[in-house]
């Protein structure tokens, strides 16, 4: 059996990033479904949306113009003035348009809601599957709603449109995890981990995306204390070292790591643990490739389009 090929954020080098039109164009697309971001807006609708403050580049308002830097902390605004935002077209003079040079870019996408993606996943006519990352800070919680909010409003907005089982809750900020194992116990939560390289030695390569030197500096000093709070006390310095141990011991049913973190070795704890596997973010033909012969359970990668080529699918 494939790997399951999951549009992250609706596939973001093809479409404006967690929009309908992306989440749509996957579904057109066959894939086996779409990761997403969600959070809280101020008055507790829960909404699809990846960073903690508004992307300027993406973000425009309701004159078209694109925010200025100083983005407003999405959990501030409400979901009114969310929705004012159109953001189904970058900066073109942004370093994110360049690094999105093949977006079919969409005027008046607006900020949706997650039982709106959940809508647009039923018009599948095959099983598809919303990877759903709840957006939460470990670093400073009044960064976004707090992981036992984010859980509780997630859970009640899948479990009233009925799509809890085609769900597989995904998170780097294992509390709100472990708050979804509580409420809904039958529910898939695939734990996230930060590449294994933001804890080596060495700097880490430019396209493991790490954080600033002082944040990547406490980050290293949490984990090798034991009191990372993105693990809710299950860090892996307490199971020998293994994050895989540490997210099972959670309550994981799934590992869901940087695509270079995955091997024949790593791949074997996995499944040792009774662990399913996928990938973020694969968007190299080759990597995809090698994770397919790997075989994994889930690719998730910005490019369903090449997964798709890669499989011989239409």
């Amino acid at each position: 059996m494939r790997s399951w090929i999951i549009a992250h954020r609706g596939g973001a080098s093809v479409r404006p990033e967690n929009t309908l039109c992306a989440f749509a164009h996957a579904v057109n697309l066959g894939c086996d479904g779409a990761e997403l971001d969600v959070q809280l807006s101020r008055d507790g609708e829960v909404m699809v949306f990846h960073d903690l403050h508004l992307k300027p580049e993406l973000c425009r308002d309701g004159d078209k113009r694109w925010l200025s830097a100083a983005a407003p902390r999405f959990r501030d605004l409400s979901f009114r003035e969310l929705r004012m935002l159109d953001v189904g077209r970058a900066d073109p003079g942004s370093e994110y348009a360049r690094q999105h040079a093949d977006v079919l870019w969409r005027d008046d996408e607006c900020i949706p809601l997650l039982s709106e993606v959940i809508a647009v996943a039923k018009t599948s006519r095959s099983p598809f599957r919303l990877f759903v990352e709840l957006k939460t800070s470990f670093i400073d919680r009044a960064e976004s709603a707090s992981p036992e909010q984010l859980a509780a409003r997630t859970i009640e907005e899948v479990e009233e449109h009925g799509f809890l089982a085609r769900c597989v809750f995904v998170g780097f900020d294992w509390p709100v995890l472990i708050h979804v194992k509580r409420m809904a116990p039958q529910a898939q939560c695939w734990f996230s981990t930060m590449p294994a390289s933001w804890f080596a030695d060495d700097t880490p390569p430019a396209g493991h995306d790490p954080p600033p030197q002082p944040v990547l500096q406490v980050l290293r000093t949490w984990a090798r204390e034991g009191v990372s709070p993105w693990a809710a006390g299950y860090d892996a310095v307490r199971h020998g070292g293994s994050l895989i141990a540490a997210a099972k011991s959670a309550g994981a049913d799934g590992w869901f790591p940087m695509w270079v973190d995955i091997n024949a070795e790593t791949i074997a704890q996995a499944r040792a643990s009774g662990l399913r596997i996928g990938a973020w973010t694969v968007n190299n033909v080759a990597a995809m490739r090698r994770l397919a012969e790997l075989g994994i359970d889930a690719i998730c990668t910005d490019r369903p389009d090449l997964l798709k080529a890669m499989n011989g699918e239409q």
